[in-house]
């Protein structure tokens, strides 16, 4: 192929990584320049990989959307034999495993230092300097933030988040989360995306556990705050979406527009000033975190930043530690 043809040729990229992520970042690249295809990792599974490989030796790009590091994990095997440009984008509890590979002694260097590494928040670039790894904080483009903002609900709700697999509730602290209904029995909660029979029970009258929810823009609507109580984590996109249309957010993490709370006692005072304002009549739209969201994740802004990213790697992937 000539250099002009080949300049002319739209690069492929190929995403690995959790579904969600890698769905919208295929789209988001498409847009952006990129031949961008989503493949479901395919974890461990040798077959899976087999399966891979003609699409991973065609790709000018393997980008990671979370990665595993330690030596025999498909992501170091790939190292080994791929000569062309990677790049890990940490977003949070991959972090924490990773650390585990590295203090035990069992992460892969090549593939530390011949990826490049991004992370989509800006305490994860600090725990990854543990690891000798200089990561990049790029924030992930939010698609879902809204143009405009409902009035808040007539009745206060607040709307619970609480995965359903075991291995991701680790870093959650669900004793409070499920304990806020009794301490608030005059507030309606919402807990996603885990079905009741995944939760303790009986649950209380004014905790309602919908499971998956397709229709996030109408249960945003529905609901005034937002509760996300982690241990760890990355930057929630259910927290940006929320600030985009007026909604408070009670986080563990400190952020512009939030309101950061640890521990019940905590968290339990903070919706009783909410939902006082809110009954007082003086409660109104989070107007400091949605001027704050549309600021700083502005998705056409990101998708842009990411993109010329990922282009500076094609080119020059380089050496990501300290």
């Amino acid at each position: 192929m000539s250099s002009e043809a080949r300049s002319a040729r739209r690069p492929r990229v190929l995403i690995l990584g959790l579904p969600y992520f890698g769905k919208m970042l295929e789209e988001v690249l498409e847009g952006r320049g990129w031949n961008a295809t989503y493949a479901a990792h395919p974890g461990r599974d040798p077959r899976g990989w087999l399966r891979l490989i003609p699409r991973v030796a065609r790709a000018d790009l393997v980008y990671l959307v979370s990665s595993r590091v330690d030596r025999r994990s498909p992501q170091a095997v790939l190292a080994r034999l791929r000569r062309k440009p990677m790049v890990i984008h940490w977003v949070g509890t991959d972090v924490l495993i990773g650390l585990d590979a590295y203090r035990a002694g069992k992460a892969s260097w090549r593939l530390l230092e011949r990826a490049t590494h991004l992370c989509d928040a800006p305490w994860l670039a600090e725990e990854l300097a543990e690891m000798g790894i200089r990561a990049e904080y790029l924030p992930l483009p939010v698609t879902g933030l809204a143009e405009e903002v409902d009035p808040l609900p007539e009745r206060f709700r607040v709307l619970l988040y609480l995965p359903v697999d075991a291995f991701d509730r680790e870093v959650f602290d669900m004793e409070t989360l499920l304990a806020l209904p009794g301490e608030l029995p005059d507030v309606e909660f919402v807990l996603i995306p885990s079905p009741p029979e995944t939760l303790p029970g009986p649950l209380p009258p004014n905790l309602t556990a919908t499971g998956w929810v397709e229709a996030m823009d109408a249960l945003y609507r529905d609901v005034a705050a937002v509760v996300r109580l982690t241990s760890h984590d990355g930057t929630s996109f259910m927290a940006l979406e929320a600030m985009s249309r007026g909604r408070y957010v009670i986080w563990t993490y400190p952020m512009h527009g939030i309101i950061e709370a640890h521990g019940q006692e905590a968290v339990v005072a903070a919706l009783r000033d909410l939902r006082d304002r809110h009954g007082a009549g003086t409660l109104h739209p989070n107007e400091q975190g949605r001027a704050f969201v549309r600021a700083a994740f502005e998705p056409k802004e990101l998708a842009r930043r990411l993109s010329v990213r990922l282009r500076a790697a094609l080119k020059r992937p380089g050496k990501e530690r300290v």
